[in-house]
């Protein structure tokens, strides 16, 4: 079997410039136990929101993969199948996503061009986007095929009209083989939302193959139905009468506005025409919609059913019901080479966010389907999910030393709630050692937040809760405050006294009427070193805020000082808003700090000490290149007792990403470091390391792959260390070789 040769190194190891150097490794190894003390499958892929998903080989190895890709905020995630005969064995591996361009709106892998390489197709401009996959055998890789897709709407004048392709932003058109032809054509409403128009690729009739993209619109009522854009009523048999010999393009003169659907094909029936299942905006089920075309070109689609509650009444289960805007894809999710199907919610917001997934194993086959659900959290159950908007926070709740993690999040969609998103606190016990950390779920509503009606303007709780943890009044344990949606902050103090575990009541709702503005993060952090906690918020416009404690140790009085703090901002200039979430930290005696963003990229920031009341130095908007996602906030503590800290990563699809942090070295220790000889680089199995004239004494190397995972560790006593890279998979991998003066990091390959 063949894997991919990474000719380009994943960020995975990461320079911070300055005094000092740290080393960071996106880790997804960190064990994660639920409540049943099951081990999570991918505890730290990132969450799921309103996804789409697609097959696609993406570690070549013959085998499909699964592509993710979540409208909230155009995030993608990739995982691997190993391909295990009727079972579902995805494991997340961001390792891919280098490899693939930038996408949005909606995504569909499918194979343009007949070469069983699948090829993407995006949405760009209200329009259609290809990219070709020009992958080696070794070497993953898309190229840009068509930046818009053009369709001749005058397929019968001599002068022929080349319009792009419509498909709205909020829409997920079919692309299939309609026809059954042999190459890919494509179903998408038009403008007003009311009926399906088909373009026909005319690939095979032009040129015997499939190996281009020339489309005509050949029908603007394809099944001869309307859907009513306001209500999802469908009309059948309906007479079409614009849809004349020679079709032109569809003139929008008002009426309904297009809001939403989702579209794709599937043959229910195994009478080889396409039927179409349609998801609307304005529902929560999905609609199969007949096609009964016997023609023996399928020429002549004709939509003479309608099943609202699909897909119960296809077989024995029960209908898919998603409060909003379903959408369905067909893909063999088990390994038994028939197409399941996946429903999830097509909403970027006011959605159901952690049981959104449904997964129907298909029992009898791809052209006539029975369908069972399995479950309502396809993958959702295996990873960390708060719902909406995660911000972890370190914290060791019951006094044993290890660092647990409490997450505050905006919230579980509620249907029928008041507010509709239920915000809480969730809490993960480390139940790991001091060096080896690992993390079992105790609750999703830690100290009982989520009832308690901290939004006083409303009567109501309150959502997008951001905690921070601090010793605020001097009694030896750490207490806490929580910002939310409004700007407040509540403090909740910690009674436990030191070395116990901690005993939370709420003590004031609106603490010292602190305003933030909207969406405050705050962090108690000794700002001005006085010894006495201050407190630093983010806020919604992307500003900080400075609170300075002109109180005591025991009794603070956070004074407001300014909105504008180093007079740095988390957003770019063509963004209406910018979600500073600070974490502000200490390396080697200078305070530095790192902020989420409403863009998904991390800020870093530096000349803080001394420097108050001037200007921050932007060091950083794209920080080490992490992209989780948007709306991320970040954390550090040193989680694995190595004198380094390590990060993590929360977004607003609900989840959280870990970053193991590497130990300091000076910048201009590598320069002590003689170069090291490392051959043969490309090797089949055996790797040789000789370190020259370098010192050995305390030293160490290791074989790091790309995610971090150390997979062989050796201390050295010998100049010449040899690796054997027999039961490792073909690719790139890290050697990493540490003594007393400094790391040094080298790429190697296995053919």
């Amino acid at each position: 079997m063949k894997k991919i040769f990474f000719l380009l190194t994943f960020a995975t190891v990461l320079t911070i410039s300055g005094n000092a150097q740290l080393n960071f490794f996106r880790n997804d190894a960190i064990v994660v136990l639920d409540n049943n003390n099951d081990t999570l499958k991918n505890p730290w892929a990132g969450g799921l929101n309103s996804v789409q998903f697609s097959e696609v080989d993406l570690d070549l190895d013959g085998t499909k993969d699964l592509f993710v890709f979540d409208r909230t905020g155009n995030r993608i995630s990739t995982y691997i199948n190993a391909g295990t005969a009727n079972t579902v064995t995805y494991k997340h591996n961001p390792l891919y996503l280098q490899f693939l361009p930038e996408l949005h709106n909606w995504v569909l892998f499918r194979d343009f061009n007949c070469d069983n390489k699948m090829d993407i197709y995006t949405g760009h401009s209200g329009g259609v986007r290809i990219y070709k996959n020009t992958s080696t055998t070794s070497l993953l890789s898309f190229a840009l095929e068509d930046s818009i897709l053009y369709s001749n709407f005058q397929p019968d004048s001599i002068n022929p009209n080349m319009i792009p392709i419509y498909v709205s932003g909020a829409d997920i058109p079919a692309i299939d083989d309609i026809d059954n032809d042999g190459d890919l054509d494509i179903l998408t409403f038009d403008v007003p939302g009311s009926r399906v128009v088909y373009h026909k690729n005319l690939a095979i009739e032009n040129h015997g193959v499939c190996d281009s993209t020339t489309y005509e619109l050949r029908n603007k009522c394809w099944g001869f139905f309307e859907e009513n854009a306001a209500s999802s009523n469908i009309v059948i048999y309906d007479t079409c009468m614009f849809n004349n010999a020679n079709p032109e393009r569809y003139k929008y003169s008002g009426g309904n506005k297009h809001s939403g659907s989702s579209l794709f094909t599937l043959d229910v029936d195994a009478n080889n025409s396409k039927d179409l299942v349609l998801g609307d905006v304005s529902t929560n089920n999905l609609i199969l919609l007949t096609n009964s075309d016997g023609s023996p070109n399928l020429t002549s689609s004709s939509i003479t059913a309608v099943d609202t509650a699909f897909p119960s009444n296809n077989q024995s289960t029960v209908a898919a019901d998603l409060y909003s805007f379903p959408a369905g894809f067909y893909l063999d999710v088990n390994n038994d080479n028939i197409k399941d199907l996946i429903v999830s919610t097509n909403n970027g917001f006011n959605c159901m966010n952690d049981t959104n997934v449904l997964f129907y194993e298909n029992t009898n086959a791809t052209n006539n389907p029975d369908f069972n659900l399995v479950q309502s959290n396809f993958l959702q159950d295996g990873m960390i999910e708060v719902g909406e908007g995660a911000h972890p926070v370190f914290f060791d709740y019951n006094a044993d030393g290890l660092l647990d993690i409490v997450v505050g999040s905006y919230g579980l969609y509620q249907l029928n709630s008041t507010p509709n998103h239920k915000a809480s606190l969730w809490l993960y016990e480390n139940i790991g050692t001091a060096n080896t950390p690992a993390f079992k779920f105790i609750t999703n509503d830690y100290l009982g937040i989520s009832s308690i009606n901290l939004d006083i303007s409303f009567n109501q709780p309150a959502t997008r809760l951001t905690p921070t943890f601090g010793d605020i009044d001097g009694d030896g344990d750490e207490d806490l405050l929580i910002g939310d949606f409004f700007g407040n902050v509540h403090f909740f103090e910690n009674t436990a006294g030191p070395g116990n575990p901690s005993a939370f009541t709420l003590n004031t709702i609106n603490y010292q009427n602190i305003d933030a503005g909207l969406y405050s993060a705050p962090q108690l952090i000794d700002l001005n070193r006085d010894s006495k906690l201050d407190l630093v918020i983010g806020e919604r416009y992307g500003n900080f805020r400075y609170y300075e404690n002109t109180g005591t140790s025991t009794n603070p009085i956070f004074t407001w000082v300014t909105d504008t703090l180093g007079h740095v901002n988390s957003k770019r200039s063509h963004e209406f808003a910018g979600n500073s979430m600070p974490y502000i930290f200490d390396d080697a005696g200078h305070y530095f700090m790192l902020s989420g963003s409403v863009n998904g990229y991390i800020y870093r920031y530096g000349n803080i000490d001394g420097n108050l009341n001037g200007n921050f130095a932007l060091l950083d908007s794209t920080y080490l290149n992490i992209w989780e996602g948007v709306q991320t906030s970040v954390n550090g503590a040193d989680l694995d007792n190595d004198g380094t800290i390590d990060l993590l990563i929360g977004n607003y699809s609900g989840g959280i990403s870990f970053y193991k942090g590497d130990k300091p070295t000076e910048v201009n220790t590598v320069n002590k470091l003689a170069k090291i000889n490392i051959y043969p680089n490309p090797t089949n199995n055996i790797i040789n390391i000789d370190l020259g004239i370098n010192e050995i004494t305390n030293a160490s190397i290791s074989l790091v792959d790309l995610v971090g995972k150390t997979l062989q560790h050796k201390t050295i006593n010998t100049k010449l260390v040899q690796f054997n890279l027999e039961n490792l998979s073909q690719g790139v991998y890290l050697i990493q070789f540490k003594n007393n003066l400094g790391t040094q990091v080298y790429k190697i390959i296995k053919k």
